[in-house]
């Protein structure tokens, strides 16, 4: 979606909604980001140093009941509200260790995911007036009062007729200018800037009022006085390393417990993201039904396979059983990349030839085998096989972990969620 600005609105000044949106920070203050996932809970304690840096001092993960969440929604808010109160718990005693007695956070950052969460990508294009004239935060917020303007009502209908909900049942998550490029040159902070030709590409989120507000009920029980909400996939796409700059493009795939969540990316800006309702979770049903055996049985089991700890004839078995669910799932992945590229109605000719995978469902050795395997240049127009590496933590950019724990691909996610406290899009 995308059209021209003629002229920009005078925009009225609010009070901040927030800490993270004013940007004041307090560099001994501590943070809280939650992964509210499917299968785990993570909650990561961080302090902001600078406006550019997140400082991660606490981590912990623990396992959700099961039943309590249905692909990545809230269905039990009690024991989500007691998984989380423990993991926070556990987040602050491991930062304590180290830093001494420290108060409760009371400003969060968390992630919401699910296959009915929605974003829709605007290109707003417009001639400055005076391009001499510094770019301030008054004119980056009357662009996007003016996206919502032109566009929230359409974009609201769409959504609703694919998800099959009314359209007043849907909210805004959040609407930000993902990238900007000025007379042709993508700036990752537009603020202070002059020049004449300016795209700005605005990536407005929404999903259905229940699940936000469920999010929202979740933070006032847990006795958050702010809370911030951020579309997961979107949030680890903008933080990586090797995606902020302006030819860079890749593909981001989160396997979870409950939903896989993709992100597509290209000139340094997230054209979009698709997620689908299929996770581990479905992977350890599988396990626990062929094996007799409980859920939690049988996720030991799938973890103890993931590591190549499972004795030699549960690995041939267990591959064997997987194979077919794991065949179903690329071709998922298949089917979201394309409606990506229907949803850009032309504005992309080429995949970008780079696929990330993180998320604990990729622990999985099939999944990126499977993704290697299947016929990328004859199913989607890839100029080239695709690259397919696992995302580690340490490429995430302004991003310091003080407790050395987060180290794997399923590490990624809170990471990149609190790491959106700071950033500037």
């Amino acid at each position: 979606m995308g059209f021209t600005l003629p002229f920009l609105h005078k925009f009225r000044s609010k009070k901040a909604a927030s800490a993270f949106a004013s940007k004041e920070f307090d560099p001994k203050e501590i943070y809280l980001s939650l992964d509210v996932g499917t299968r785990y809970i993570k909650a990561i304690l961080f302090q902001i140093p600078s406006v550019s840096e997140i400082k991660i001092v606490g981590y912990a993960r623990i396992a959700q009941k099961y039943g309590a969440m249905r692909d990545a929604m809230i269905v039990n808010l009690g024991q989500v509200i007691e998984a989380c109160d423990i993991c926070i718990g556990k987040s602050l005693e491991l930062a304590e260790r180290r830093m001494g007695r420290l108060p409760l956070p009371t400003k969060a950052v968390i992630g919401i995911a699910g296959e009915l969460v929605r974003g829709v990508s605007v290109l707003a294009h417009y001639e400055r007036s005076n391009p001499e004239q510094k770019i301030e935060l008054e004119e980056l917020h009357s662009v996007i009062q003016q996206v919502k303007e032109d566009s929230f009502a359409g974009a609201l209908e769409d959504i609703a007729g694919e998800v099959g909900i009314i359209s007043e049942q849907i909210a805004e998550i959040s609407t930000k200018i993902d990238a900007t490029h000025i007379d042709g040159q993508l700036v990752l902070d537009p603020l202070g800037f002059t020049g004449k030709d300016v795209d700005y590409r605005v990536y407005c989120t929404f999903a259905p009022k229940l699940h936000l507000n469920s999010l929202y009920d979740l933070a006032r029980e847990l006795g958050l006085e702010e809370a911030t909400i951020v579309v997961q996939p979107y949030a680890t796409a903008r933080a990586m390393k090797e995606l902020r700059q302006s030819s860079a493009g890749a593909i981001v795939v989160d396997m979870g417990g409950g939903t896989t969540d993709i992100a597509l990316i290209n000139n340094g800006g997230v054209l979009g993201t698709k997620m689908f309702a299929f996770g581990g979770d479905v992977l350890t049903k599988r396990i626990a039904n062929h094996f007799n055996l409980e859920l939690p049985a049988a996720e030991e089991l799938k973890l103890d396979y993931s590591d190549g700890l499972a004795n030699p004839s549960q690995q041939k078995e267990i591959r064997s059983i997987l194979s077919q669910d794991l065949q179903i799932w690329v071709e998922g992945v298949q089917i979201a990349l394309e409606e990506l590229l229907d949803d850009e109605e032309g504005e992309l000719e080429k995949l970008p030839s780079q696929i990330f995978l993180c998320g604990g469902g990729v622990a999985l050795p099939e999944v990126r085998e499977l993704l290697l395997e299947h016929p990328w240049l004859t199913s989607l127009p890839f100029s080239k096989f695709p690259k397919i590496t696992y995302l580690y933590p340490n490429q995430l950019v302004g991003v310091t972990d003080e407790t050395r724990l987060l180290v794997d691909p399923s590490d990624v996610t809170p990471a990149a969620i609190a790491r959106m406290a700071i950033d500037v899009g």
